[in-house]
């Protein structure tokens, strides 16, 4: 059976790269467009963060008073690195391919927040990720994301994918029934 790093896209052992220290997305906080959000609007209630990596967006989120926050990865060296960081609230670290749909209970969630991990996957499986969220994501819940619209790395064929604001609004405007979010970078 295929691991959760290989299932989740790009041809890229995500798991590997954390090992080896390979995580120049990684820049040791939570992103400060997030920040700057929850100054101005907490987020709150059930919360979920797929591709979470290490963590920092998670906890700024738990720390604001969020009830619950989920964070998922497929790279388990990811969680452990996430899990060496003092909890900030209540936030949950588990193991899953958020694109399969299975990795989360249907309709359990208020927000969820989208940093790294949409850019990250193939733009050919950016359906898998609307369907995931859909599912994840309760009638009229919220999905608050940063997008990487320049991304650092020019090379199209490899992560992170540059999500292009015209694509992003029409792959997200019909199938979720929630109110939509974006924060473009």
């Amino acid at each position: 059976m295929a691991s959760h790093s290989e299932r989740a896209g790009a041809g890229i052992d995500w798991d590997a790269r954390y090992v080896a220290g390979d995580t120049p997305w990684d820049k040791g906080a939570a992103h400060p467009a997030l920040l700057a959000r929850l100054k101005t609007l907490p987020i709150t209630g059930r919360v979920l963060v797929p591709g979470c990596g290490a963590g920092h967006d998670v906890r700024a989120i738990a720390a604001e008073g969020a009830a619950f926050v989920l964070a998922l990865d497929v790279a388990p060296s990811a969680l452990n690195l996430a899990r060496s960081f003092p909890k900030a609230g209540n936030e949950c670290y588990q193991e899953g391919d958020f694109l399969t749909g299975n990795a989360v209970p249907p309709g359990s969630f208020d927000v969820l927040f989208e940093h790294t991990c949409l850019c990250a996957i193939p733009p050919e499986r950016r359906a898998d990720y609307v369907r995931a969220a859909a599912t994840a994501l309760r009638d009229g819940g919220l999905l608050l994301a940063v997008f990487f619209t320049k991304p650092e790395n020019p090379n199209l064929d490899s992560p992170p994918f540059r999500c292009d604001l015209a694509e992003m609004t029409l792959l997200f405007s019909k199938p979720l029934r929630c109110h939509a979010a974006g924060i473009a970078l």
